[in-house]
């Protein structure tokens, strides 16, 4: 297996141990602490393998400017894209699939497989049983995000902003921290550029099981985390232990809610 960085700067520091990292398109990703410039883009294509990630829903506008954007890229190893009709820009040897929460059965991935696109993100909302029936029953390049902070919710609307609109408050942020009620879970609320990203508190980890997955690729993202988190997923995420606050709940519960690979959409 390789691993793949998602870091939180163009430090190259971060970079040491892995095979290749993913960036950020500045104005075209969503999610992530910091982003990156075309620019910044080509001078670490320079030096390492660079991915760059595209997972913004986009407009017909924004996909003619985009393109214009890629064509400026240099030496990109592949995209990971969440918007399909990115597809009909980036060609099917250099896109890798990313829908959250979609990619969950080895039918939708065999599918995908067929249309020619070999590469694609497998969702970690999946247990160890449902990971391993899709690396047994597919022939695609499977990514698989190691260490993350999940991404419950991504909405094209101002939620924070309309909430305190709605509530008549004063203050002025474009990040939340709250505690939901149902689950008792805590989340973090952003709001970038007109949209909103909702994700859990806890870092989700799948460090203790990385043998019995056994993916292509696994991806490690510390865009989002602080310094101490950085400094501990950087020296243990090749072992079965993380010293932080992780969660792996999906990995040992099978969730009812997904989409099934029989279920008509």
């Amino acid at each position: 297996m390789k691993y793949l960085l998602i870091p939180k700067s163009n430090y190259e520091n971060y970079f040491f141990d892995f095979f290749g990292i993913i960036l950020p398109l500045k104005d075209y990703s969503i999610g992530f602490d910091y982003y990156f410039s075309v620019e910044e883009i080509n001078e670490l294509a320079k030096k390492t393998k660079v991915y760059v990630i595209i997972n913004k829903f986009l407009h017909n506008k924004e996909i003619k400017e985009i393109k214009k954007i890629i064509d400026q890229l240099q030496n990109i190893k592949a995209y990971f894209i969440e918007d399909m009709g990115l597809t009909n820009i980036i060609s099917k040897e250099q896109a890798i699939i990313f829908q959250n929460h979609i990619l969950n059965n080895y039918e939708s991935v065999n599918y995908l497989n067929a249309l020619g696109y070999k590469k694609c993100v497998i969702s970690n909302e999946l247990t160890l049983n449902e990971l391993k029936e899709i690396k047994d029953k597919t022939k695609s390049e499977l990514f698989y995000f190691l260490i993350n902070r999940n991404m419950l919710l991504y909405s094209k609307r101002k939620l924070i902003t309309n909430y305190m609109l709605y509530f008549n408050i004063k203050e002025e942020t474009k990040k939340l921290n709250i505690r939901e009620k149902a689950g008792n879970h805590e989340l973090i609320i952003k709001e970038e550029d007109g949209s909103s990203v909702i994700f859990e508190k806890k870092i989700f980890s799948a460090t203790a099981y990385q043998r019995d997955i056994n993916y292509d690729y696994f991806i490690v993202n510390i865009n989002s985390m602080d310094d101490e988190e950085v400094k501990e997923i950087l020296k243990n995420y090749k072992s079965s232990n993380i010293n932080l606050n992780t969660d792996n709940y999906f990995l040992l519960n099978e969730i009812g809610y997904k989409v099934k690979k029989d279920e008509k959409m």
